[in-house]
């Protein structure tokens, strides 16, 4: 399965733009929040993986600072190395000349002692007689001198090459001993000069070894950031569409409101002209009929007043009557009635997702409502179930298909409509088996678990959304 990182990803709200006619217009300031405190966290998220990269990049200079010392460290230890190398050298070429030396010492030793054996021979070969004995038994006494002297001088000649033999054979000793020393120390100080340009090699390694961690975890920080900088311009975007459309609603309803205001207002006055039009006409109706009853009055009240005339005179001494005649009285005519206002019909409830649906697949739940996510970001708006690639997944209820397709954060969705306002979400899947607009019944294949989106293990995404909210999948779910 891809992953994704610390955790950022596009929020469901997305989802909501293809089945917003079926969304309210009270929804939008709900997602607007939502999307806007995703929108914080992102950057939040950002500002964090920036201060750490910063921190990173501090880290890698002060390891390329050490490195560089290591460097300098390293090219003086093979300096020194060389230099103790040419002194190597140089007393090899010491040790040569020494060593011709003693030879040559040597060579004069073998020939001071071939020298003083030639004079002990030449003593041993006088025998045991003093000087004075054999001067006393020769014939020529001067000779014995002569020979006296030379032997006293040969004798000193002999110690002198005696003690000069020693002194040679002690300076040999002294040269092989100082050579020996020497040695001794150039091999001690190449030992160590070799230790610690090891020492120091490998150092320099895992600087080296350190330093490529991270450049490697400064390349992830980058392409995290890179992932959530685009993940936070495409919520921008959904915040600032969900904006707009929100006032586009707005104003929507404020036309359709000023709109119905006016055409009250017109039916009012309309009503109103009509009242008083009619009011109107029945006063004139009835000034025409009280007019006509006058007029018919007049004339009843004229011909009883000719029939009184030709009775009085017909009958001159009956009197005449004390009481006039009454005109009959006008009904007066009722005001016109006006028509009942049509109540308003309430407003429907909000429909309520209830029910006692079935898991939309055989795998037991991983991820709860509203707990935390391991890689950080918001917490789960739905529920994960511990699935394989390849499981079946089935309809939790009957209803439309709204979208089937990628989604980025969720890999490939199914989002249907069921009763009223509730939306089920299926996520992660590989290769929907519905395609838009197509009816689905309970236990309906709607696709198989794959991999993608924002979980870092395979498995199913279920997400209900009532009235544009999340809510608990358990709770319809048996």
């Amino acid at each position: 399965m891809k992953k994704f990182s610390a955790a950022l990803f596009l929020p469901v709200g997305t989802i909501l733009l293809f089945s917003s006619q079926w969304s309210l217009a009270s929804d939008l300031p709900y997602k607007i929040h939502e999307s806007k405190k995703r929108l914080q966290a992102i950057h939040q998220n950002v500002a964090n993986l920036r201060h750490s990269l910063a921190e990173k990049q501090k880290t890698q200079a002060e390891l390329r600072q050490e490195i560089k010392t290591l460097d300098e460290q390293i090219r003086q230890s093979q300096n020194k190395l060389q230099q103790i190398q040419q002194r190597q050298h140089h007393t090899q070429t010491e040790i040569a000349s020494l060593q011709a030396q003693i030879q040559q010492l040597e060579g004069q030793l073998q020939q001071q002692k071939q020298i003083l054996s030639d004079q002990l021979r030449a003593a041993y070969m006088l025998g045991s007689e003093t000087p004075l004995a054999v001067w006393l038994q020769t014939e020529r006494p001067a000779e014995i001198g002569r020979l006296s002297v030379y032997y006293q001088s040969l004798a000193k000649a002999r110690l002198e090459l005696i003690q000069k033999t020693q002194d040679t054979q002690t300076q040999i000793q002294q040269h092989q001993k100082e050579r020996m020393q020497q040695e001794q120390q150039l091999a001690r100080l190449a030992a160590q000069t070799e230790s610690q340009e090891k020492h120091l090699q490998e150092q320099r390694r895992q600087h080296a070894a350190l330093e490529e961690q991270l450049v490697q975890r400064i390349a992830a920080d980058q392409a995290k950031i890179s992932n959530l900088e685009a993940n936070a311009q495409i919520l921008n975007s959904l915040v600032t569409r969900l904006s707009q459309q929100y006032q586009q609603q707005l104003a929507a309803e404020r036309a359709a409101a000023a709109q119905r205001a006016r055409e009250a207002a017109a039916r009012r006055r309309a009503a109103e002209r009509l009242a008083a039009e009619r009011a109107r006409a029945a006063q004139a109706a009835a000034a025409t009929r009280a007019r006509q009853e006058a007029a018919a009055q007049a004339r009843e009240e004229a011909a009883e007043q000719a029939r009184a005339r030709q009775l009085q005179q017909e009958l001159k001494p009956t009197p005449p009557p004390s009481v006039p005649v009454q005109a009959p009285r006008i009904a007066t005519l009722p005001a016109p009635s006006v028509a009942p206002k049509t109540p308003t019909p309430a407003a429907p409830a909000q429909t309520q997702g209830t029910g006692n649906f079935p898991m939309p697949v055989n795998a037991p739940v991983q991820h709860l409502f509203g707990t935390p996510r391991m890689n950080g970001g918001p917490d789960w708006e739905g529920i994960t179930f511990a699935a394989s690639p390849g499981s079946p997944v089935r309809a939790i209820a009957p209803g439309m298909v709204l979208y089937a397709g990628p989604l980025r954060g969720y890999g490939e969705i199914v989002i249907v409509q069921q009763a009223g306002l509730i939306l089920a979400i299926y996520g992660h899947l590989s290769n929907p088996a519905v395609h838009v607009g197509q009816q689905v019944q309970t236990g309906s294949l709607i696709g198989s678990v794959g991999s993608g989106g924002s979980m870092s293990e395979d498995g199913l995404y279920l997400e209900i959304r009532s009235h544009g909210h999340p809510v608990n999948p358990l709770q319809y779910l048996r």
